[in-house]
């Protein structure tokens, strides 16, 4: 996973995300998107292995994966709150 550049954090600091996220130990990525379904299954035919196909959630349709690393993702698809 490439590290934003500066100005976000300079090189020490970028190498020591780099080095983090190697080990998985980035925590959770939020990942949203319009079509969960379809993501899931674009993601999937392409070797990327889910721990919870997407489920339907009182915020949304969600799901998890996590990267070679092991850091771990959710993808979303959040649903619009009435009246917002």
């Amino acid at each position: 996973m490439a590290i934003p550049g500066a100005p976000v954090m300079d090189a020490d600091t970028g190498q020591q995300v780099k080095n983090l996220m190697a080990k998985g130990f980035a925590g959770t990525i939020f990942l949203s998107t319009e079509d969960v379904q379809s993501d899931y299954e674009q993601l999937k035919s392409r070797g990327v292995e889910f721990t919870e196909e997407p489920e339907e959630r009182p915020y949304g349709i969600d799901s998890g994966f996590r990267d070679p690393s092991g850091n771990s993702f959710r993808l979303t698809q959040v649903r619009e709150i009435a009246g917002v």
